[in-house]
């Protein structure tokens, strides 16, 4: 039988850290913060696909009541690359606002003589406009928690 090192009732002495952390590998400080580059390219990025993806969708295809699940989907994706949440709902905000006017011009540019408010109520509706802008921004603000 093996006696204890020590007196009974005494403490055993802290360690500095849980032996399990040698395992874990160490975060460094600049690892974990985006770059200023990154920071401005992603939101760039999603405001760009969305305006194309917009485009091909509304302009070229002709959906109409269909653009509120890519404005999700635009949402949700912009939550999760976009951090704070009011970061991350400005930027959907901008990329639905931008996909929207790309429909327009595309609209211009088959032969539209409409500005774009009056043509976004007549061809797309305000229900789907205000449904849009809603969802995106929404699902990015949600999304980035």
């Amino acid at each position: 039988m093996t006696t204890p090192a020590g007196e009974p009732g005494e403490r055993r002495p802290l360690l500095a850290r849980p032996p399990g952390d040698r395992y874990v590998a160490q975060p460094s400080a600049e690892g974990n913060r985006p770059g200023r580059l990154e920071a401005i390219l992603v939101p760039v990025a999603l405001v760009l696909g969305g305006a194309i993806g917009f485009v091909i969708l509304g302009g070229i295809v002709g959906v109409t009541a269909g653009l509120v699940i890519p404005s999700a989907f635009l949402g949700w994706l912009t939550g999760r690359l976009v951090s704070p949440p009011a970061r991350a709902a400005i930027v959907g905000l901008a990329a639905i606002a931008t996909g929207l006017l790309a429909i327009w011009l595309f609209g211009r540019l088959e032969g539209g003589v409409m500005d774009p408010i009056d043509y976004l109520a007549e061809v797309e509706g305000p229900v789907v406009v205000v449904l849009s802008l809603l969802a995106c921004g929404g699902l990015a603000a949600a999304a980035s928690r």
